[in-house]
């Protein structure tokens, strides 16, 4: 008798160990959901106004070349 309720504490155990881990997934998946509504409900907001990226001008090229593979030689072929 005592050795089937010892078997029954271990299974309790052992679920509540299982348990504690999907629980801990579940809070740190809804920490995830709650800032993305957080953020959408921002971006849905009348008053949003995106940001425009500035983009940097490129840089001049010192060789003068284009860039990517030369065309091939029209005399060669």
């Amino acid at each position: 008798m005592a050795a089937n309720d010892l078997s029954k504490l271990q299974d309790l155990l052992k679920n509540a160990e299982d348990n504690e881990l999907v629980l801990n997934q579940v809070r740190k998946s809804m920490d995830k959901v709650r800032t993305m509504l957080d953020e959408m409900s921002a971006i849905l907001d009348p008053a949003y106004k995106p940001e425009r990226k500035e983009r940097k001008p490129r840089a001049a090229s010192t060789t003068g070349g284009r860039r990517g593979r030369p065309k091939k030689d029209q005399s060669a072929a």
